[in-house]
């Protein structure tokens, strides 16, 4: 059976992810609102309820703005650890009906094993996720600081991969933004830039990997320019030109692949 990702946006102002078959779809954060991701989804025509359950990564409002109501109003579950369970919770922010799952321990939605897996960000309990079916595998990591270890296990060899290309340093250090908050995104448990982005392909990809999705672009400390220049580059040093890129905006959708 045929796998799909539709990358919806992705930055600051918002990030969602849909995996689909001919039988369901499985979106992973609701960081717009639902009025604007269900216009999304029809962009890329995938059916409202085609949808059969939400996966939170974290409880930063760009990953969370609509989880709420999309999920209540489509009536699905939402998966999510207990501690952002807890936080999103007390704000209201989470749907009805809701499963826990613990980081490590892989669980199945319908055809799909989900295995989310712990990153380095400054959020209660962020995960990434790999995503298989059929002999497919997706890795994701929309938000983390650094390649751990762990990430670099649990995303080698995807057939899709889906990382976060944060900021151009150069662009982070002239912004006028306050100092704590640039120390912040460059922490450990902040974002990735480009440059260290760039450097981890050589680790990750392998003969199996045929897309590459860059997401996570900052507004105004980076470009899709610099970003496209940086991959093709990397990826004729590493002379992987065959695989396919996509770099994510904020504003539209990214063609299904």
């Amino acid at each position: 059976m045929e796998c799909f990702v539709s990358v919806l946006g992705g930055g600051s102002k918002g990030n969602s992810v849909v995996f689909h078959n001919a039988n369901n779809a499985i979106m992973i954060d609701a960081g717009f609102s639902r009025k604007e991701i269900c216009k999304r989804l029809d962009i890329v025509g995938i059916p409202h309820d085609k949808i059969s359950a939400l996966l939170i990564t974290h409880e930063h409002s760009d990953h969370v703005k609509g989880a709420r109501v999309f999920a209540d109003t489509l009536d699905i579950p939402t998966y999510l650890t207990s501690d952002t369970f807890r936080i999103l919770q007390q704000k209201n922010q989470i749907g009805q009906e809701t499963f826990l799952f613990s980081p490590g321990a892989s669980f199945k939605i319908d055809e799909w094993k989900i295995s989310p897996f712990l990153v380095p960000h400054d959020a209660t309990m962020p995960v990434g996720f790999v995503i298989e079916t059929d002999h497919i595998k997706i890795g994701i990591a929309t938000d983390l600081g650094y390649i751990s270890k762990l990430t670099e296990q649990k995303l080698y060899d995807c057939d899709v991969l889906i990382i976060e290309s944060n900021y151009d340093l150069q662009m982070l250090r002239n912004a006028v933004r306050p100092l704590s908050l640039k120390q912040r995104i460059t922490s450990r448990h902040g974002h990735l830039n480009n440059v260290d982005t760039m450097k981890a392909l050589g680790d990750l990809i392998t003969p199996r990997t045929k897309y590459l999705f860059l997401t996570h672009l900052s507004s105004d400390c980076n470009t899709s320019k610099i970003v496209k220049e940086s991959v093709e580059k990397e990826l004729k040093k590493l002379q992987r030109s065959d695989i396919v890129y996509k770099v994510v905006e904020q504003l539209t959708p990214t063609e299904t692949i």
